[in-house]
C-alpha cells in the first residue's frame, strides 16, 4: 500500500472539474462534533452562522469558504454556505491537518523534502549493498544528521518504512544499507537489451547515460509492461513514445529510464565520443569519451586504443557530446571541429578559475543579448573583455535588487517602494533574472575576435595524428630488420639439406 486516503469517486465522469477557492477562516471543532456535522451538513450549525464569509466569489472567479476540521481527524471539509447557516456547497480536503501545516510551517515542508530527497537517494540505489558516508551526506544535503540525533533516527525511521530496504547498519560516519533481493531484480539489468550496448548507443550519436539503450523488439516489450519508452536522436535529444505505433515507426535507437541513474552524482564535464572510422567500418565499434580541455599526447594515445592503424584525414568521427551545462545544447553539435571544441572548453575552464561561469551561463540563458550562435560565438562571448561588459548582481527579484543598489550608493527615490524602483532598474538597465542572478549590461558591444582559425595551443588532432603516424612507423622499422642484417641473417643460417635422389628411372630416363 502507497497510500490510504478518501475520496470523492464518480462514476463514469467524462472529466474532473475543479474549482478554485482561497480559505478565509479555519474552523476547529471537537472531534465527535466534526463527525456530527459531516454527517448532518444541512443541519443549520452556530459555527457556520457565527463566521459569515464576506463573499462567495471574487473577481478572478474563486470560491471563498470555510475549511472546518476536527481533532484527532486529518481530513477536513470545505464549506460555502451562502451567508446562510446550512453547509450548502461542501467539498472534502484529504489530508486537511498536513496541508495546513505546510501553510503555517514552509520551512517544516522544506525540511521534510530534504529528508524524503535522503531517503529516497538511498533507496534508489541497485545492488545487495551501499555504504554511505554521512559526513557527505550532510555536506550534500544540508541537513545535520552527525550531531542531531532526532534527524538522524528520523532517517532511518524512514529507511524501514521503504520496501527496498532489508536492513542497515549505522557504524560511527558510516552507514550501510542492505536491499532486499526483490528491488535488485528490478535494477538496469534486467531492463537491458543485450542486442544493443551503451557504445552502439555512443556511436549513434546519443550520449547521456540515464537512458539504458533498447532495440526495438525490447523497446516493446518494456512498452507493453507499462515502462516510459523515449526514441532516441542521433543529434543527442529525445522523445517519449507516448504509443505503441510510435515505437514501431521508429527507426533508431530507443532508450528507458536508467533507476540507478542520478544526476547529483555525474560529474559537469565536457566530452566527446570518439570513434575509430576504420574499426567501425569492419563492423566493430571502438570508441572512448574524451573530456576536454585535453592536450595531444592525450588524444594519441586514445587513438591508439581506439585501434586508428591508418592516422589521416576521417580516421575518425565523433558521435556524441556531453555538455556541463544544458545551456549549450544548442550551440555545441558533434559536427564541430575537435579543436575548436578544444578551443571552448579551454575558455570555460579559464572563466571558471576567474569565477565568470556564472556570469557566462546567465547571459546564455537570460535573452538579454544576440551573440549568434555556435561554437565562435560562444568562444568569442567567453573572451574575457566581453564578459566583462555585463555586471551579474546576487539578486533574484525586484525588490533584493533595488535593497542592492541602494545599500551600493543609498540610490532610491522617496515615495517609491524597494519593488517599484527595482522594476524601474530592470527597464532602464534592460536586465533580467536568472538562475545565476540579475545579469544586466555594462557595455553592448562584444567584439568578434575569433573568427574561426583555431590557434595552435588548442589544435590538437593534426598533432596527435602524426605522432601517432611517426609511432607506427617506427614500431614497423623495429619489427621489420634491415637489408643489412637480412644478409647477415642468411650467412648465419645453417645450410638448408637438399633433396634426396631417387636413382630408380622409368621409362623414357625420368626419375621415379
Amino acid at each position: 500500500m502507497v497510500l490510504e486516503a478518501k475520496a470523492d469517486f464518480r462514476r463514469k465522469e467524462p472529466r474532473i472539474e475543479a474549482t478554485n477557492c482561497v480559505v478565509d477562516k479555519v474552523i476547529r471543532l471537537p472531534g465527535p462534533t466534526f463527525d456530527l456535522f459531516s454527517r448532518n451538513l444541512m443541519w443549520e450549525w452556530d459555527f457556520i452562522r457565527d463566521n459569515p464569509i464576506d463573499r462567495v466569489v471574487d473577481q478572478e472567479g474563486r470560491y471563498h469558504c470555510l475549511l472546518v476540521v476536527g481533532e484527532g481527524r486529518r481530513d477536513g471539509i470545505l464549506v460555502n454556505p451562502e451567508g446562510g447557516s446550512r453547509a450548502w456547497y461542501t467539498a472534502l480536503l484529504p489530508h486537511a491537518e498536513s496541508i495546513l501545516g505546510i501553510e503555517r510551517y514552509p520551512a517544516l515542508a522544506a525540511h521534510n523534502q530534504r529528508l524524503a530527497d535522503i531517503v529516497d537517494f538511498i533507496s534508489a540505489k541497485i545492488g545487495l549493498r551501499y555504504v554511505i558516508d554521512l559526513q557527505e551526506l550532510e555536506a550534500d544535503s544540508g541537513i545535520d544528521l552527525m550531531t542531531n540525533g532526532i534527524v538522524l533516527g528520523t532517517v532511518l525511521d524512514m529507511l524501514r518504512n521503504r520496501p527496498e530496504i532489508a536492513d542497515f547498519e549505522l557504524d560511527k560516519n558510516e552507514l550501510t544499507v542492505y536491499y532486499n533481493t526483490e528491488s535488485v531484480g528490478k535494477s538496469a539489468k534486467d531492463l537491458s537489451d543485450p542486442s544493443v550496448t551503451r557504445l552502439d548507443m555512443y556511436a549513434y550519436g546519443y550520449g547521456n547515460d540515464a537512458m539504458i539503450p533498447l532495440g526495438k523488439e525490447r523497446a516493446l516489450e518494456l512498452f507493453g509492461q507499462g515502462h516510459s519508452i523515449y526514441c532516441l536522436m542521433q543529434d543527442g535529444t529525445l522523445c517519449a513514445a507516448n504509443q505503441r505505433e510510435s515505437v514501431t515507426a521508429f527507426n533508431g535507437i530507443f532508450g528507458v529510464k536508467d533507476p540507478a541513474w542520478n544526476a547529483k552524482e555525474q560529474t559537469a564535464s565536457f566530452e566527446v565520443f570518439i570513434l575509430s572510422r576504420e574499426q567501425h567500418e569492419t563492423g566493430s565499434i571502438s570508441g572512448e569519451w574524451l573530456a576536454l580541455p585535453t592536450n595531444a599526447d592525450t588524444l594519441r594515445g586514445l587513438f591508439e586504443r581506439i585501434g586508428i592503424k591508418r592516422p589521416g584525414e576521417g580516421a575518425f568521427t565523433i558521435t556524441a557530446v556531453r555538455v556541463p551545462d544544458e545551456c549549450l545544447r544548442d550551440h555545441v553539435t558533434k559536427f564541430d571541429s575537435l579543436d575548436e571544441l578544444n578551443m571552448l572548453a579551454s575558455y570555460m575552464k579559464t572563466a571558471e578559475e576567474q569565477h565568470d561561469l556564472g556570469k557566462f551561463q546567465a547571459i546564455l540563458t537570460s535573452g538579454i543579448v544576440d551573440f549568434g550562435r555556435g561554437t565562435t560565438a560562444l568562444i568569442n562571448l567567453l573572451d574575457s573583455e566581453n564578459l566583462d561588459g555585463f555586471e551579474l548582481i546576487d539578486a533574484n527579484d525586484a525588490e533584493s535588487l533595488a535593497r542592492y543598489y541602494h545599500s551600493e550608493n543609498d540610490e532610491k527615490p522617496d515615495g517609491v517602494s524597494f519593488e517599484e524602483y527595482g522594476n524601474q532598474c530592470i527597464k532602464s538597465e534592460g536586465g533580467a533574472f536568472t538562475e545565476q542572478g540579475y545579469i544586466k549590461f555594462k557595455y553592448k558591444d562584444i567584439s568578434a575576435e575569433y573568427i574561426g582559425v583555431v590557434p595552435d595551443e588548442y589544435r590538437i588532432t593534426d598533432k596527435a595524428l602524426q605522432d601517432l603516424r611517426q609511432k607506427i612507423l617506427e614500431r614497423r622499422t623495429e619489427e621489420k630488420p634491415s637489408v643489412l642484417g637480412q644478409i647477415r641473417a642468411s650467412r648465419n643460417a645453417p645450410p638448408t639439406p637438399k633433396k634426396p635422389q631417387n636413382s630408380q628411372k622409368r621409362k623414357g630416363g625420368q626419375e621415379l
